[in-house]
């Protein structure tokens, strides 16, 4: 067994075809048949399924022997990097979607800063698509959003699950309540978070228990809705959760978890299954991890 034909492997389940693995590792497709009939071979397990429609799909087997082939080829790649006496050194691109910045980076940037002072971090906030296709196209080295997990192409860590919650003004009639019910909601104008995956999410938590919202105001800004909510205009439904429920006017808000409630969100740190991850993805990863179940949003009933 060769970190060749490993990597070959990597290609194919990344890209979905032998012929598209072929491609991105600029060999023939011959060669990375014979890789693949090789490593099925040397285990005795049919790795994946080949099919001229669909492309290739790993089998069950073949998704546990991806993990520990991703682990070989990480390892590998860590011993041909040099090493320095400085520490992790470089520019990390981050991509980020817009709630989770300002919650999960400081954190992050702060300890790596201590630890790697010639790192050189990058931040871009923007929406899970544009994250995604940065992270394909090489823009971003890691990215951080929800349910990134559930995604193709991508290897992820995980940093905390949460719940989606109702925001509300203070001394709304409602905000006394244990928890926000749907059909009362749905009474009530809706100030919609208008950026993938936020606005998908909520708007198909409505659809799901066959309600409709009644959408006052769209908007891409996290910290204005919530100063709208806090003005009484409406309310709005989040994942994120700030430590004070506050809103930039230092006016009160009330969280409360929602009847139904919805699925669990998951909230992680991902990188391209295309290139090894890097000395400097790896730290942003692990520091993250370190930080995780402290960077979980408040208690609400949900989280």
């Amino acid at each position: 067994m060769t970190l060749r034909q490993l990597e070959c492997f990597a290609s194919i389940a990344q890209m979905g075809s032998i012929a598209a693995a072929a491609e991105n590792l600029h060999i023939s497709r011959t060669s990375v048949t014979d890789a693949l009939d090789t490593l099925e071979k040397i285990t005795g397990t049919q790795l994946c399924v080949r099919s001229r429609s669909t492309g290739v799909e790993l089998t069950v087997a073949g998704e546990d022997f991806l993990t520990r082939a991703e682990e070989i080829l990480a390892a590998a790649e860590r011993l041909e990097s040099p090493v320095s006496d400085q520490g992790v050194q470089g520019a990390l691109s981050v991509g980020c979607f817009s709630s989770l910045a300002p919650t999960v980076l400081p954190a992050v940037w702060a300890e790596l800063s201590q630890e790697h002072p010639e790192l050189e971090l990058t931040v871009t906030s923007t929406n899970r698509d544009d994250m995604l296709a940065g992270l394909n196209s090489g823009v971003f080295d890691v990215i951080l959003g929800y349910n990134l997990n559930v995604l193709p192409g991508i290897s992820t860590a995980t940093l905390y699950d949460t719940q989606m919650y109702a925001l509300l003004p203070a001394d709304h009639r409602l905000a006394a309540g244990p928890m926000a019910r749907i059909e009362d909601l749905a009474q009530e104008p809706l100030l919609l978070m208008d950026v993938s995956p936020s606005r998908e999410d909520i708007l198909s938590y409505f659809a799901h228990h066959t309600v409709t919202p009644q959408v006052r105001f769209r908007s891409p800004h996290f910290e204005l809705i919530r100063s709208l909510v806090a003005r009484g205009l409406g309310y709005s439904l989040f994942i994120q959760r700030p430590a004070g429920d506050q809103s930039y006017e230092g006016l009160p808000l009330a969280c409360l978890p929602l009847d139904p409630p919805t699925h669990v969100e998951r909230t992680c740190v991902a990188w391209s299954r295309k290139r090894a991850p890097s000395a400097l993805i790896r730290a942003f990863v692990a520091a993250a991890q370190r930080h995780g179940e402290g960077l979980r949003p408040s208690s609400h009933g949900t989280a």
